[in-house]
């Protein structure tokens, strides 16, 4: 056993720069993460993209590939912008549905999404967002949901996230356990939700209720504290929250994956160890560092190896029971496993025929041009 691995192998890692070197070799080495998220700061171009992508898969076994990751919603949440195809935000596609009454559209729109992403090597999206949009004052999700309606939501996100897994594409229903009634940014403070567990379960849970039974690859945590489910700890930190709820109410036997643990939510208010050790008690399997904040343009920080190394240090002395680390690392090695069968990279030809093709221009073009002016 090797507590560095086993630590790294439940982290995704940012990192700077646009090319393979030296240091991300480093990391793998000693570290062996799960796998990378990619930010703005790490993206040019279509084939830039697929060459650092390419480069990450040689550090590891065939057998064995990483998660490359990214947030590639729509709208404002989307690192990878022109010549890749940009789609419109959640509200948009949740206006068109409404209007028309298809999801045609939708399921074409995330086809494109899953072509392009997969093309250039990532394998992982943090999408869709699963949270009803039922605070207008709302500083982070608001135009990232779909609906103010649970089950507009549900349908619209079950038909995205089941369109991408089809084409080797991880999918991620986020936030649970919903982060729609917030007035408060998780990436700056800790927000509250006050419902009661009754209005928690008829608007904020349907549509993760929907996602799990659709068989979603991975959901993500909330650092938001719901006082009616946990009084003390957000839901990145609850074990009341994923485990009671999650795993055993819903059923989920998928990744569970926290928000960046960068975020002001979490970090800061707890210390390094403990956040770990609570995340890996309350039922996280992959935790997310990497700097970006919400637009993905913020350098690598220090946490992440902070967050890394408090874990392999408890794993080293069995303050965390190897057992526990061994159900994570196998969720992760069997998600691989189902969904990334096809893992790789393109071709240029295949890069050329496919990024921001005419084909997938037509399909966003359908999507903005039922946008509302407001919207």
């Amino acid at each position: 056993m090797n507590p560095r691995h086993d630590a790294g192998g439940l982290f995704i890692l940012g990192f700077d720069g646009t090319r393979l070197d030296a240091e991300i070799e480093g990391v793998v080495e000693r570290w062996r993460p799960a796998g990378f998220i990619l930010f703005r700061r790490n993206i040019e171009s279509p084939h830039q993209v697929a060459s650092l992508c390419r480069g990450l898969y040689r550090l590891y076994p065939a057998s064995d590939p990483p998660l490359i990751s990214v947030d590639q919603e729509g709208g404002r949440v989307a690192r990878l912008r022109a010549p890749f195809t940009e789609l419109p935000s959640a509200r948009v596609l949740g206006r068109y549905v409404a209007r028309t009454g298809s999801l045609r559209l939708i399921e074409l729109a995330a086809a494109v999404t899953a072509a392009e992403l997969t093309a250039v090597g990532i394998n992982f999206n943090y999408a869709p967002v699963m949270d009803v949009d039922s605070n207008p004052d709302n500083p982070v999700i608001g135009d990232r949901a779909f609906a103010s309606d649970p089950e507009a939501v549900a349908t619209i996100g079950c038909r995205q996230l089941r369109t991408l897994q089809q084409r080797g594409l991880l999918a991620c229903a986020k936030h649970f356990p919903g982060h729609g009634d917030t007035s408060t940014d998780s990436h700056h403070d800790l927000p509250v939700v006050t419902r009661d567990r009754k209005a928690l379960a008829a608007l904020e849970l349907r549509p993760f209720r929907a996602a799990v039974e659709a068989g979603v690859a991975a959901v993500m945590t909330a650092h938001v504290l719901y006082p009616a489910l946990d009084a003390t700890y957000p839901a990145t930190l609850s074990r009341p929250i994923l485990t009671g709820l999650l795993r055993d109410e819903l059923g989920f036997d998928g990744l569970i994956v926290t928000d960046n643990m960068e975020m002001r939510g979490v970090w800061g208010r707890w210390p390094a160890a403990e956040l770990v050790s609570r995340g890996i008690n309350a039922g996280c399997d992959l935790f997310i560092g990497g700097g970006g904040g919400l637009y993905g343009q913020q350098p690598q920080t220090h946490i992440q190896f902070s967050l890394m190394e408090a874990l392999a240090e408890q794993i080293a002395c069995g303050a965390i029971p190897a057992e526990r680390i061994a159900l994570s690392l196998r969720r992760i090695r069997t998600a691989k496993r189902r969904w990334l069968a096809s893992s790789g990279v393109g071709s240029d030809e295949e890069l050329g025929r496919l990024i921001g093709s005419a084909e997938h221009q037509r399909i966003a073009a359908m999507l903005w041009e039922d946008r509302p002016a407001d919207g």
